[in-house]
């Protein structure tokens, strides 16, 4: 009985499957390499730095506008190189020294930062005229139910014409304790079996 040309067999059997599974692996990796390097080349993203409108404008984010002065962009450049995508733009027609930098509103903080450690002065927050559902309406409201009652006090209540007016409860209450009080004086009291023994 000689086992060793089965073992040999089966090891020999074992390499070539662990050999075509590597290859199959190698392929499919170097396929979706491929793919991937493919789809860098073509959209030429940059993640970081100075680029053109284009760009900003292809990725569908909210842009942001500030203003520094020509002096700052080299530095401002330094800055965004590894944290922040922006493009510069210049007003030929204008001499006042001002660049204006656009960015996304990913990056609204970080120039903010840069902002701030440079000394330019805070931006002002623009408001919106914001309607509210709270706005003061035209017409006062009516009560929708006059039984179930609508939150008022007795002070708003009084303006209303269309109110009117109810009993206290505590004036019902002390007629109901004073109705039982005089029903037990005019009957004898009767004693319960218990009370007997």
């Amino acid at each position: 009985m000689d086992n060793s040309g089965e073992v040999a067999d089966l090891m020999v059997k074992e390499s070539i499957q662990i050999t075509e599974a590597a290859i199959k692996m190698l392929a499919g990796g170097s396929k979706n390499l491929a793919a991937f390097l493919l789809a860098l080349s073509r959209d030429d993203k940059k993640l970081y730095g100075k680029t053109n409108m284009k760009k900003l404008l292809k990725m569908d984010r909210g842009l942001a506008v500030f203003h520094i002065r020509e002096e700052d962009l080299d530095d401002f450049r330094e800055y965004a190189k590894k944290q922040v995508l922006f493009a510069a733009v210049k007003d030929i027609r204008s001499s006042n020294g001002i660049v204006s930098l656009v960015t996304n509103s990913d990056y609204v903080p970080l120039v903010n930062r840069y902002l701030e450690l440079r000394g330019y002065p805070a931006p002002v927050q623009e408001q919106e005229a914001s309607t509210t559902k709270k706005a003061v309406r035209r017409v006062p409201p009516e009560p929708s139910s006059l039984q179930r009652g609508n939150g008022w006090t007795v002070r708003q209540r009084t303006d209303m014409e269309t109110i009117t007016d109810k009993p206290s409860v505590r004036a019902r209450l002390a007629g109901l304790r004073a109705a039982s009080e005089s029903m037990r004086e005019g009957s004898p009291r009767q004693r319960s079996p218990q009370q007997t023994k």
